[in-house]
């Protein structure tokens, strides 16, 4: 099974990922431990791209993420594909509250060494910068060209009721 988990910051991508990993028993690929090495240091590009497509040759994988690297070959190849379209003040909550639960901690979906942080570029990243009408009308588009393997989550709710039918009791993910 090939999974694709992508969306908005702060919408609870990689919590659902870790939930899937764990039902599934397939591991999961954070795309912000790709990105950035310890120090919040951003990796090559390049580097990224051939770690990314390493991970896509196997035969099972749940990629979380929306780094727009490979997100074709990701969309292509996926099984089925997640999509996290919560509106900008929910992921602004859920960015909240996630720096909160790890205040001076790494989570798992982070490079080891990076401690979780919020600050006013990421709050613009959340509520302006990563909702540019170009990648709104991105998304559009991949949803609409995969649409036979993409479920659009606008809700947690929603979320919750799609991990209750896998028998997935709720969407709170124990550090």
């Amino acid at each position: 099974m090939k999974i694709s988990v992508i969306g908005y910051a702060g919408s609870g991508k990689s919590s659902f990922a870790t939930k899937l990993a764990i039902h599934y028993n397939i591991e999961t690929t954070y795309l912000d431990k790709l990105h950035f090495e310890p120090g919040w240091v951003e990796r090559d590009k390049e580097t990224r791209n051939t770690m990314i497509k390493t991970i896509l040759e196997n035969d099972k994988w749940i990629i979380d993420g929306s780094y727009t690297s490979a997100v074709i070959e990701r969309f292509e190849q996926a099984d089925q594909t997640f999509f996290f379209n919560f509106n900008r003040l929910k992921c602004l909550y859920g960015a909240l509250v996630r720096r909160i639960k790890y205040r001076n901690k790494p989570r798992r979906s982070m490079t080891e060494g990076n401690k979780e942080k919020f600050d006013f570029k990421f709050m613009m990243w959340i509520l302006f910068d990563g909702r540019t009408k170009k990648k709104r009308e991105f998304y559009r588009n991949l949803v609409k060209l995969y649409s036979d393997k993409v479920i659009v989550f606008k809700n947690r709710r929603q979320v919750n009721c799609y991990l209750k039918s896998l028998g997935i009791n709720d969407f709170k993910v124990k550090s």
